[in-house]
């Protein structure tokens, strides 16, 4: 394996241990602190603003500047937020928490997509996205087992002492980062001319569908554990163990999926995942079993990790090595517009319809993104550059 690419995914299971214990903690801790459907929209929105004003000028910097310096910037980000999650015992000091870990989110992964494009050819890039995927959910995983251990053991303080832990693993993958991770950005001679970024008019529609693809999981994923445990009745490590197969398939698939379809036709393999996700989501309101309710989910992965995937690898096809963090960095605008607008639209789906029509909407927008996917399949200009 190349060696900054190692560097690069052992940063990216440190710094991702509390991913999934807080996506099923921070909107069950909102609720519980007093939150209404509208405010718990807000703290995803507003980790999500972040990314739609500064991943655009992390592009930029990334091209002109370099990518070490962002990655580092990153870890240094994700340390302050746990920090601040681990001291958050009110709303505002949610909102607050939350607005660095979108500062370090919009550093991340547009930077740990730029750096594998950069050391990738394009047939193995799909390979090389799919273990940063995995990467990135193993240390999920394993910061879940700890969080919930806690949460367990000790329920009242869990949630600062998880934080604790995850801010001293957000340390370590600081100073690891800054003594591995080299700067990949490709030297450029004084004398050459800067190349000027023109993103493909072919692709615009491309940008739509990431749009898309951003507003629909954010439609849904402030509210599904909400709707869940009031549905089902489930205590919250009930609810862990509804996604356990989950985690174990993101650990798993990415790599897997990704050498398997890094040679197809890239707009075919998100076609296949945004189908498996909106499927899924039309059928969460009618299911009432517990084990049937984990199949569906698991199945899901399988669709989430072929798009996720499949789409960083074909933005990194697009354009030159001068122009890959812009390509990203408007890729990531795309993505970050659908993320702030997903949970407002959810907050307010969920208070005025009804809590299972966040399903249905977010549905709803997966099959109107594959159906703009459609096209490319047969555009043979979607495979150049």
């Amino acid at each position: 394996m190349n060696p900054t690419l190692k560097s690069l995914r052992q940063s990216l299971f440190l710094i991702s241990m509390p991913m999934v214990f807080i996506m099923f903690g921070l909107p069950l801790r909102a609720e519980d602190l007093g939150a209404s459907g509208i405010e718990i929209g807000a703290l995803f929105a507003i980790f999500t603003a972040s990314l739609l004003v500064i991943r655009p000028l992390v592009g930029i910097g990334l091209d002109l500047i370099g990518r070490r310096i962002f990655f580092i910037a990153a870890m240094a980000a994700y340390l302050a937020a746990n920090a601040l999650y681990a001291f958050a015992d009110t709303l505002p000091g949610l909102f607050f928490a939350r607005a660095f870990h979108g500062l370090g989110f919009s550093f991340l992964l547009i930077t740990a997509d730029t750096i594998t494009a950069d050391v990738t050819a394009r047939e193995n890039r799909s390979e090389a996205m799919g273990g940063n995927i995995a990467s990135q959910s193993r240390g999920g995983m394993i910061g879940a087992f700890v969080g919930f251990s806690l949460v367990g053991a000790m329920p009242g303080i869990a949630w600062q002492y998880s934080f604790a832990v995850f801010a001293a693993a957000a340390f370590a993958a600081l100073i690891f980062s800054i003594r591995n991770i080299p700067e990949t950005r490709a030297p450029r001679e004084k004398s050459a001319k800067r190349q000027k970024f023109n993103f493909p008019s072919r692709y615009y529609r491309l940008l739509f569908v990431i749009f898309l693809g951003a507003l629909a999981s954010a439609i849904i994923q402030p509210y599904y554990l909400i709707y869940l445990r009031g549905k089902l009745g489930l205590e919250v490590n009930a609810l862990a163990a509804v996604f356990i197969p989950v985690g174990i398939a993101y650990a798993v698939l990415p790599g897997i999926l990704g050498k398997m379809t890094g040679r197809f036709n890239r707009p075919a393999v998100i076609t296949a995942g945004l189908l498996i996700a909106a499927m899924l989501y039309l059928a969460v309101p009618f299911i009432d079993g517990f084990f049937v309710l984990i199949a569906a989910f698991t199945a899901a992965a399988i669709g989430s990790v072929l798009y996720d995937l499949t789409k960083n690898a074909w933005i990194g096809d697009i354009g030159g090595d001068e122009t890959s963090g812009r390509n990203f960095g408007l890729a990531a605008f795309a993505a970050g517009l659908g993320a702030t607008l997903g949970p407002l639209i959810g907050g307010y789906v969920f208070d005025g319809f009804g809590r299972e029509f966040v399903f249905y909407a977010g549905a709803l927008v997966f099959l109107i993104a594959m159906l703009l996917t459609l096209p490319y399949i047969y555009d043979h200009r979607s495979q150049a550059n």
